[in-house]
C-alpha cells in the first residue's frame, strides 16, 4: 500500500484529519474545507484590522492580512453556494493560502535578527496559518483525487 494512503490511518493524526468517501467528507481540525477556509479568512482579517487598530493606524501595511482573508471568504462563500464548482473555488482559494504562507515568510527575517515587533509577529501569523491552510488544502485535494480514481477503479 502506498505510504500516503497509510498516513491519515496513524493514531497520533486521526483526530487531525479524517477521510472518507468523498471531497465533501474530508475534514480538517474537524472542518470541512470551506469552513476552514471562512474560519482562515476571518482570522487574516481580524488579525488585519487588530494590528492596525493596535499599532494606531498609523500604517495601512497592517491590513494587508485583511486583504489575504478577504478573497478566503469569498472562495468560502462561493463553494457553499455552488457546491458543484466548490472545487473550482477551493483551488483559487488555495492560491490566496500560499500567497499568505509565502508573504508571512517575510516574518522570517525578524524572528532571525531579533525584531519582534508587531510588524514581523503579524508576518509569522500569517506564515502559520497561511501554511496550515495551504496544508488541508493539499491534503484535501489528494484526497479526493484518490476517492476520485478508487470510483472509477470500481
Amino acid at each position: 500500500m502506498n505510504r500516503s494512503l497509510r498516513w491519515p490511518n496513524h493514531r497520533h493524526c486521526q483526530k487531525l484529519v479524517r477521510f472518507t468517501g468523498d471531497m465533501s467528507d474530508f475534514t480538517f481540525l474537524g472542518q470541512t474545507v470551506p469552513r476552514l477556509t471562512m474560519l482562515v479568512g476571518g482570522a487574516l482579517v481580524l488579525e488585519g484590522v487588530g494590528f492596525y487598530l493596535g499599532t494606531g493606524m498609523t500604517s495601512f501595511t497592517s491590513l494587508i492580512p485583511a486583504f489575504f482573508g478577504l478573497p478566503l471568504i469569498a472562495m468560502s462563500i462561493m463553494a457553499t453556494r455552488q457546491p458543484e464548482r466548490s472545487h473550482f473555488w477551493m483551488h483559487i482559494a488555495v492560491v490566496f493560502g500560499l500567497l499568505t504562507f509565502l508573504g508571512g515568510g517575510m516574518g522570517l527575517q525578524g524572528l532571525v535578527t531579533g525584531d519582534l515587533s508587531a510588524s514581523t509577529v503579524a508576518q509569522l501569523l500569517m506564515l502559520v496559518m497561511g501554511g496550515v491552510y495551504t496544508f488541508a488544502c493539499i491534503r484535501s485535494f489528494t484526497h479526493a483525487r484518490k476517492a476520485r480514481e478508487a470510483a472509477n477503479a470500481a
